[in-house]
């Protein structure tokens, strides 16, 4: 099975005042699709834990074409794309079920890290030809995440939050959904109300946090238009994303 599709309707915890498809809604979404493919082609959560490896999410962009919205029926296809040096590719797409084509396209990197030491393990290392041979040729995003720049002028503290037990996942450290979440709630709520909506985001996950830390939070605006988002534990990066809105 080189891909997975599941197929649900957008509820009210998904949406905002907009009734349209919110970020973190999508990045939880995805990544239990992801772990459930992943599972089905042999190396999910359930298969490396036993040799104490897990899947990092590392790098991800989405990219909206149009918002899913409240009541909508959507499915959510992801698959593996193979590997790119230390990185593994797992590309997802959000359709309607009307056959108008795609609603949301996004693509990511992911790691495999060995608990114990921290350290990132090569997956032609672990997965050997299992990478190669379950990946599918198709892209929702052609080229893979890069790494993103924090602007060298502008970035200014908004707030500090204290990692939550809600934040919190059975890796007991902070959910990569949440750091989405703790992104656009920097962003001013006049402007993702009187704007269009979601167009892309980047999220790159530098470092994990855990129950009690304290991330400040800094965002600047760039000429391009977009909101930057760094998260920091002290001087330590913790993640780093770009917003852009719709006009």
């Amino acid at each position: 099975m080189k891909s997975h599709t599941v197929r649900y309707r957008i509820q009210t915890c998904d949406v905002d005042i907009r009734k349209s498809y919110k970020a973190f809604s999508f990045m939880t979404q995805a990544q239990e699709i992801a772990n459930y493919h992943a599972s089905s082609i042999g190396f999910g959560y359930s298969d490396l834990i036993k040799d104490n490896i897990v899947w990092v999410l590392s790098r991800m962009k989405v990219v909206y074409l149009r918002s899913p919205k409240w009541e909508d029926e959507v499915e959510l296809t992801t698959w593996h794309k193979g590997r790119e040096g230390v990185f593994s590719l797992r590309d997802f797409e959000v359709s309607g079920t009307d056959g108008g084509g795609p609603l949301i396209q996004a693509t990511s990197s992911w790691l495999l890290i060995d608990v114990n030491t921290r350290r990132m393990l090569r997956p032609d290392h672990i997965l050997g030809e299992k990478s190669l041979t379950t990946a599918l040729d198709r892209n929702a995003i052609a080229e893979a995440c890069g790494k993103l720049t924090t602007p060298s002028e502008g970035m200014e503290l908004v707030r500090t939050h204290e990692v939550l037990y809600s934040d919190i996942d059975f890796n007991a450290h902070t959910n990569n959904a949440k750091y989405i979440e703790w992104a656009f709630d920097t962003i001013p709520s006049d402007e993702l109300q009187k704007r269009g909506g979601i167009d892309s985001y980047q999220i790159n996950f530098n470092h994990e946090t855990r129950l009690g830390d304290r991330v400040d939070l800094y965002r600047a605006s760039t000429a391009t238009g977009e909101f930057f988002v760094e998260g920091r534990c002290g001087d330590k990066p913790v993640f780093q994303t770009a917003v852009r809105l719709k006009p």
